[in-house]
């Protein structure tokens, strides 16, 4: 597929809709599953886009400095900001249809997009203990941050989905907490969705404790994840090398206290402007 054929693909626009129920099961959870995000011929066709990029991103082909940082390692191969190099990827990437997805979900207005990845498990591949996200990224104030999880291949139950702790978005922690036992001690659920059709996905909160399950069969476990910001927040000054790196990564030149907004951090969903750009909307109202 060259870069001309881009306008071939899938705009994604057409919106998803969700239910209240759905929303608010997700800010009671802090995860949730959702059938048929993508179409089957969608899922084939934005697979090929990310499968095609996705070897030019080596552990050689990041300055030394950086490699660690990508987490391209054997037991977790990932890469991120696809959408940088491909605009293929950058359709499904900055897609509308995701974004507003995940600002129902989360109730913000304005969204952007932190950055996307493909985490691809290969066979015999490790586990992901459990973990957040939002200690991996670049810490803001308030923490609002939202991961689509995507497979591009089916999944047999085995592999996919990933496991969630239910609630543990909402436990109040610090560095030297340990969130897994809290939420054990507390008597949070453990869910596992099952087996995920390519294109279904689970969206979760930066917050929520999450696992992923070693790859013991016989396929590799292909995924596409997205990770968003709401907007108008403010950067935090970083307390770890990995946060230090997204800021002069995604936010460079910037420092504690400034928003955390930049041309790496995209606004991919803007429900006011939507609203303004209906053609039944009505003009402001103008002081006298």
């Amino acid at each position: 597929m060259s870069e001309n054929e881009e306008t071939l693909l899938p705009g994604l626009e057409e919106e998803y809709s969700l239910t209240s129920r759905q929303i608010q099961k997700y800010q009671a959870d802090g995860h949730i599953y959702l059938k048929g995000v993508c179409s089957a011929a969608e899922t084939a066709l934005y697979r090929k886009a990310i499968t095609e990029i996705y070897p030019a991103f080596t552990p050689e082909s990041y300055p030394p400095g950086e490699r660690e940082f990508y987490g391209v390692e054997r037991a977790f191969p990932t890469v991120m900001n696809m959408w940088e190099k491909s605009r293929k990827v950058r359709r499904f990437s900055l897609a509308r249809r995701f974004a507003k997805i995940a600002a129902d979900l989360m109730g913000v207005d304005r969204l952007r997009l932190y950055h996307d990845s493909a985490i691809f498990l290969e066979i015999g591949g490790g586990a992901i203990p459990w973990h957040q996200d939002s200690p991996y990224m670049l810490q803001t104030d308030p923490d609002m941050t939202m991961t689509m999880w995507m497979p591009l291949v089916d999944l047999p139950a085995e592999l996919g989905s990933m496991r969630f702790m239910s609630g543990s978005h909402l436990l109040k922690a610090d560095k030297h907490t340990n969130l897994l036992l809290q939420s054990y001690r507390k008597g949070l659920s453990e869910v596992h969705y099952g087996a995920m059709p390519a294109g279904d996905a689970t969206f979760h909160s930066g917050l929520t404790l999450h696992y992923a399950a070693a790859n013991t069969t016989n396929i590799v476990r292909e995924v596409a994840t997205i990770i968003y910001i709401a907007d108008n927040l403010k950067i935090v000054e970083p307390d770890t090398e990995a946060r230090a790196y997204h800021l002069r990564r995604i936010f460079p030149g910037m420092k504690a206290g400034d928003p955390a907004v930049s041309p790496w951090t995209p606004l991919v969903f803007d429900r006011y402007a939507e609203l303004q750009a209906r053609p039944d909307a009505q003009p402001e109202r103008k002081e006298d």
